[in-house]
């Protein structure tokens, strides 16, 4: 719960943190995800502040992409 209170915490400064959902079977790695290489559901995060799109990074899990959104806010704008 940590982590949620801690996404609310930048989205109550401004800062907006989503992502949508990569069928990556739809984007052409079938043969990856029937192998079991990859998932064949992924994210892709993204950060904007306004109209900005300050970040964005693709990752296999919820968790991943929510707490790297994290230490990217942290570093780049605890003191801002």
């Amino acid at each position: 719960m940590d982590l949620l209170k801690s996404i609310d915490d930048w989205v109550q400064k401004g800062f907006g943190i989503n992502y949508y959902l990569v069928d990556q079977f739809e984007n052409g790695y079938g043969k990856e995800v029937l192998a079991g290489n990859i998932p064949k559901f992924t994210y892709t995060f993204f950060i904007e502040k306004g109209d900005e799109e300050l970040w964005i990074l693709s990752v296999d899990t919820l968790e991943d992409g929510f707490s790297s959104a994290l230490v990217w806010l942290n570093k780049n704008y605890e003191t801002k």
